[in-house]
């Protein structure tokens, strides 16, 4: 079975041959450390070139083919660096260059590379730090992306060009997603001042299905998935309580699910990280397709639970290895036998893509990297050993 047929069996919960693999394919949380990525293309005796790094922030690597094949990946992303042609190397860090996207504002002084964007926002990262954080602690650094008419015919071509040359499914990396819960400010509107709330996310609401049609004219019939993003955990429960999400959030996220179910092919895939299972019926409920990154580690999110109470209804896309107390913190030989447990519980009845429950970071050995994704390769073949 080919990878685009493998994933779009599991996300419709019928089993495919094994289970689906992702490995950077989709969120920052699937993906992998750059300094990992070189670790692990040495260990693998591939070529030491600079690593391209499509996730500024958390420095992630994008994958390369020779990667997808042997750790046996079946999702690629199509995102804005996807068109990036202009790549500079940058010594980040002591033991490989860092290959960025060429027309970044990004200085070193006195031992700190800065980064401004357009908004004239710093992100700094001193040399001994392993990613770039805001300068006040609360922004992202994103690529600038205009939807523009050229922007998107390259897309569209570039989209075309991995579909028909490859067979991984491929997912739309766009952004999207609703309420700054990282804003104190607004956090307290939703209480004191929820017509102010509600109507600025209306307002985003409307803009990001604008966006989408444009998106789905380009990439519709390639991409199975767009990705939102809304941290709405922490690591002992949910970040906003399930009445109130219910009442101000999950409201806009339907309005949007609504138009995307009835207007385009797409899957909503939902990255909400921490403890945020008092929120999975409303997510299922306002059409939420597919869920990542099943932080088993947090309360509340034993796999066991999730999938007796969701299974079947929303896609665990994740959950695979944790890489909090596990990947990278334990024994290769646990992390094995960790990865091959999660499977047995989560992969019966399809419904899920394995994938560590966040990124491979830099400390994490290649050969415990290699030990697990194999094992996810030969456990995870259906119908799946339960005894």
């Amino acid at each position: 079975m080919k990878s685009r047929e493998r994933v779009l069996k599991a996300i419709n919960f019928e089993e495919p041959d094994r289970v689906p693999i992702d490995l950077g394919g989709t969120t920052g949380a699937s993906g992998i450390h750059v300094s990992a990525y070189h670790k692990l293309k040495k260990h693998l005796g591939l070529s030491s070139n600079p690593v391209k790094c499509n996730d500024i922030m958390q420095q992630l690597a994008e994958i390369e083919e020779e990667i997808l094949e042997l750790l046996h990946v079946d999702v690629v992303q199509i995102s804005p660096t996807s068109l990036e042609k202009n790549w500079k190397a940058y010594p980040l860090f002591k033991a490989h260059d860092t290959l960025l996207p060429g027309k970044l504002n990004l200085k070193k002084e006195n031992g700190i590379w800065t980064l401004t964007d357009k908004q004239q926002r710093k992100f700094i990262k001193p040399d001994e730090s392993l990613y770039f954080d805001s300068e006040d602690g609360t922004g992202w650094f994103s690529p600038e992306f205009k939807l523009s008419d050229e922007n998107l015919e390259s897309l569209r071509k570039c989209a075309s060009n991995l579909y028909g040359s490859t067979d991984y499914a491929i997912a739309a990396k766009f952004g999207g997603g609703f309420g700054d819960i990282n804003n104190p400010e607004f956090l307290m509107d939703l209480i004191t001042e929820p017509e102010k709330a509600n109507d600025a996310m209306d307002k985003h609401c409307d803009k990001l299905i604008e966006k989408y049609k444009l998106l789905n004219e380009a990439v519709g019939e390639y991409a199975f998935c767009v990705i939102f993003t809304n941290d709405l955990g922490s690591q002992n429960a949910p970040l906003i309580s399930p009445g109130l999400f219910r009442e101000t959030i999950m409201l806009h996220y339907k309005k949007f699910t609504d138009w995307l179910h009835s207007e385009t092919n797409f899957k909503l895939y939902l990255h909400c990280c921490g403890a945020v299972e008092p929120l999975i019926e409303s997510f299922i409920e306002m059409g939420v397709d597919i869920l990542n990154p099943i932080q088993t580690s947090a309360n509340g999110m034993e796999p066991e639970k999730l999938k007796s109470k969701y299974g079947g209804r929303i896609v665990f896309w994740g959950g695979g290895c944790d890489t909090q107390h596990v990947l990278g913190a334990r024994p290769t030989e646990e992390a094995v036998e960790h990865a091959k447990e999660r499977i047995k519980i989560l992969a019966p009845g399809g419904g899920f893509i394995f994938n560590q429950i966040h990124a491979i970071q830099p400390a994490v050995l290649p050969e415990a990297i290699c030990a697990v994704f194999d094992a996810a390769y030969q456990f995870g073949k259906y119908p799946v050993n339960q005894a």
